[in-house]
């Protein structure tokens, strides 16, 4: 079967990987899985397919040998015992009925298993469950151009005809095989088994037990397309029967599909994956310094569910689920990188309230001031990032030289601001007093005032 090999992927910050995985041999599931995965897994099912038909052709030449020659024999014993005259009309019907029954043209085959209560209604015989043929297997984008041809073929009464001929290939495939396992059938026999809510059943039953009934009002509609089916359905078993999938023009068309792909392409193709498992890893960190992270996770998944759903892709939606998880994750990381660097084994409140703090940009005071856990923690850091910024400046011997007692804990500041603040009379001293406020910006190349200054307009 088909594999796929390990690959790198990267969605926003996240780098992803794909595992070793083998792709499942059943049916492609066009509901929770990429259109990619979709072709891989029809060609496994087209191998699968394959192998088992070939496998049922060969048993098929050894089993049908042996009935040939025990039909054969069947049909010389009848000869012999009915070389007596009958001796009424009831036994000359029986010796027609088993005639009929054990004739080599009639003889039942395809038969599944017998059904626990059901008999034919003419015949009243056993019923048994047919093989027939697994359902056609489709891919997300057959299942798209199915619809589109429908939908083109109208309203019209030839339209509806084209319609129900196009979905009744399946239906006449049953038919045949249950005609084939069951002779001497009705339609009836066959609503019975394969559409029981179109079987009335009445509150009387026959003299074997078994309720009686009649077909539904849709059933009996002349021509419609079950009777008209049912009349031109032959008695074929299922492994003679023309195939409704053909896995080697399917496994080609899903080889033409991946051949023609550029690695640009094929990527686009895993977008709903890759977006999936990126935003997956985002719902599992949990950060109680980021509570909102489980809802703005749902929000996204719901935009891509959205951008997921149309078979034919919109890369600006998924360009901006990408944004938004590409937001959430820098601020994840944020969080895990303070609590690193200041205190990774504290949970307590204040440490969780001090980082929330932190996160909207504000000014904070330190918890448990310069003496504080915290205090020492960022006192380390900016010692640290002072040490890392000499080596890269060349000046490993100063460091040596000088020692750690010599270098600042913290670095040079860029500016210094004073701000003056106070409550005073003004423009004379039996004004009201009004608040005054001074602001002072010290560079290096320059300085900066503003002032905030009020006066009393009453009492001048």
């Amino acid at each position: 079967m088909l594999a796929s090999c390990s690959t790198w992927f990267k969605v926003g910050q996240y780098k992803l990987k794909t595992m070793p995985m083998r792709i499942s041999p059943g049916f492609p599931d066009s509901v929770r899985t990429c259109i990619l995965h979709q072709k891989l897994q029809m060609l496994n099912c087209c191998i699968e397919k394959k192998k088992t038909r070939e496998e049922l052709a060969h048993k098929s030449q050894s089993i049908d040998t042996d009935e040939f020659e025990t039909a054969e024999s069947d049909e010389e014993e009848f000869f012999e015992c009915t070389s007596e005259e009958p001796t009424n009309e009831d036994d000359s019907t029986t010796r027609t009925h088993l005639k009929a029954k054990h004739l080599l043209w009639n003889k039942p085959t395809g038969r599944l298993a017998k059904h626990p209560s059901l008999k034919l209604i003419q015949t009243r015989d056993p019923l048994y469950l047919p093989v027939t043929q697994d359902p056609v297997p489709k891919t997300e984008d057959q299942l798209e151009e199915d619809a589109q041809v429908m939908i083109q073929l109208g309203t019209d009464k030839h339209a509806s005809e084209m319609r129900a001929r196009m979905m009744s290939a399946s239906l006449l495939s049953d038919m045949e095989s249950f005609k084939a396992a069951n002779p001497g059938a009705v339609l009836e026999d066959f609503i019975r088994w394969y559409s029981p809510r179109d079987w009335i059943e009445s509150n009387e039953t026959d003299e074997w037990g078994q309720p009686t009934g009649h077909l539904s009002a849709r059933m009996l509609i002349p021509n419609n397309p079950w009777s008209t089916t049912w009349n031109s359905a032959q008695p074929v078993p299922a492994h003679r029967q023309k195939r409704l999938f053909d896995d080697t023009r399917e496994a080609e068309k899903a080889l033409h599909f991946l051949g023609w792909k550029r690695i640009g392409q094929i990527a686009r193709l895993l977008l709903p994956t890759l977006t999936h498992a990126a935003l997956y890893t985002l719902s599992q960190q949990k950060q109680d310094a980021l509570p909102n992270v489980p809802d703005v996770a749902l929000s996204i998944l719901n935009k891509l569910q959205h951008a997921t759903k149309p078979i034919h892709q919109k890369l600006h939606l998924y360009e901006e689920i990408i944004r938004d998880i590409e937001g959430v994750e820098a601020l994840v990381a944020q969080v895990n990188s303070l609590q690193h660097k200041l205190d990774g084994n504290d949970d307590s409140k204040e440490f969780t309230s001090f980082l929330i703090q932190l996160m909207r940009g504000k000014e904070v005071e330190v918890p448990g001031g310069s003496r504080g856990n915290i205090a020492s923690q960022i006192t380390t850091m900016f010692r640290d990032a002072q040490k890392a910024a000499l080596v890269i400046t060349s000046l490993n011997s100063e460091i040596n030289g000088t020692g750690d007692g010599k270098l600042k804990t913290f670095p040079e500041p860029s500016c210094k601001e004073f701000i003056l603040r106070i409550i005073t009379p003004r423009p004379s001293p039996t004004s009201m007093p009004q608040p005054q406020r001074l602001y002072a910006c010290l560079k290096r190349d320059y300085i900066r005032l503003a002032g905030f200054f009020s006066e009393d307009t009453i009492f001048l």
